[in-house]
């Protein structure tokens, strides 16, 4: 039996998701804004459980994950947790890890299902990952658009920040529809 086709999505999928914990439960221990906390921290452990229910479904299908194959949505991982981790202001953490404007961005989900060779149980998860990815991503919005809501009171830096950040994630999940049509 050949090798499933949508093996390298899954892979990209557990590898990333595993950078995305460390980098929002690091920021999560940054912050002093509780909502954003809290926030991050709910959307962390969705990320840690997306890692290893990926890592399992590798695992079932007869194939460990490996990141040196995955596509990296993080560039220079160390070096952005590491600023994370730093007193920068929240602002400039979204400005430092959004890229792009809302406008430009379109769902990276849409293909996933274009491959007919995905197994029930891998389309399963696949459907349960991009429903809860797009739930996380709705609610980091929130935060945004509060954090946004105080902008006149909010300097400019710490708006950009914001936004930054929001588009980092969602490029993330573009990167991830990158792979999946690669692959």
């Amino acid at each position: 039996m050949s090798e499933p086709t949508y093996l390298p999505l899954l892979n990209s999928i557990a590898v990333n998701e595993a950078k995305g914990e460390i980098l929002l439960n690091a920021w999560a221990e940054a912050t002093q804004d509780e909502a954003l906390e809290a926030t991050l921290r709910f959307v962390a452990i969705r990320e840690g459980e997306h890692h290893w229910a990926f890592t399992k479904r590798m695992c079932e299908l007869g194939h460990a994950v490996c990141e040196e194959t995955a596509f990296q949505v993080f560039k220079d991982f160390d070096d952005l947790v590491a600023y994370i981790r730093s007193d920068a202001t929240d602002a400039d953490k979204v400005a430092r890890t959004r890229g792009g404007d809302d406008s430009e961005r379109k769902d990276p989900f849409v293909s996933f299902f274009n491959d007919t060779t995905i197994d029930p149980l891998t389309g399963e998860l696949l459907g349960r990952y991009i429903a809860e990815e797009r739930d996380s991503g709705r609610r980091l919005k929130v935060e945004y658009d509060r954090i946004c809501g105080a902008a006149d009171e909010t300097p400019a830096s710490e708006l950009a920040e914001l936004k930054a950040c929001v588009a980092t994630l969602q490029k993330e999940l573009a990167d991830l529809k990158r792979v999946r049509s690669v692959a």
